[in-house]
């Protein structure tokens, strides 16, 4: 036999559940992408005089106090390990099959992903989500450095990307991958 009180139990607690879920409505936290406050704001409109070549070469003699302290903050924390200035900022690959300087917007960079083959899978790199960054504004100007040797053998690539306005460096990595010679 059944238990009544079982019953009328189980319907009580049925009874409230969906009562919470219709009386008590959810409301969303959000804000609007207007009124988001980014570290690095837009600077669409603004004219900086400098080119991308003329950056590159600042880079490399570090004119800019920032890739000084930089360089000498990286440079102290390695010092047992002789590191050279490539390692810390952006060089370029001497006998890179593709070498890009850029200067474009933020939101503009995740469209120059390479796509290679390792022998298994597709893979892209650099692979830059703009919305993983969200202290930069898809409206800020930016320097693109994009170098890479991609051979039947493995790919090589480096990138960096630094902010127009502050010289500051925004993101940046490097990899190596050998790739498998099974699925030519």
């Amino acid at each position: 036999m059944k238990n009544p009180l079982l019953i009328n139990l189980n319907m009580l607690i049925i009874l409230c559940s969906l009562s919470f879920l219709f009386v008590n409505p959810v409301y969303s936290q959000a804000t609007p992408l207007s009124k988001v406050e980014y570290l690095y704001p837009s600077n669409k409109e603004k004219v900086f005089d400098e080119t991308v070549d003329e950056f590159y070469q600042a880079l490399r003699i570090l004119k800019y106090p920032i890739h000084q302290k930089w360089y000498q903050k990286y440079k102290e924390e390695h010092e047992e390990q002789q590191r050279h200035l490539d390692t810390v900022l952006f060089k370029e690959m001497p006998d890179g099959s593709v070498n890009i300087r850029k200067k474009l917007m933020f939101s503009e960079v995740e469209g120059l992903n390479y796509i290679t083959w390792d022998g298994y899978i597709l893979r892209t790199y650099p692979d830059i989500d703009i919305n993983y960054h969200q202290t930069v504004s898809p409206d800020r100007q930016v320097y693109f450095f994009y170098s890479f040797k991609d051979t039947d053998k493995e790919f090589r690539g480096r990138y960096a990307i630094y902010d127009v306005e502050t010289k500051e460096i925004l993101a940046a990595g490097n990899t190596y991958m050998p790739k498998s010679s099974m699925y030519k």
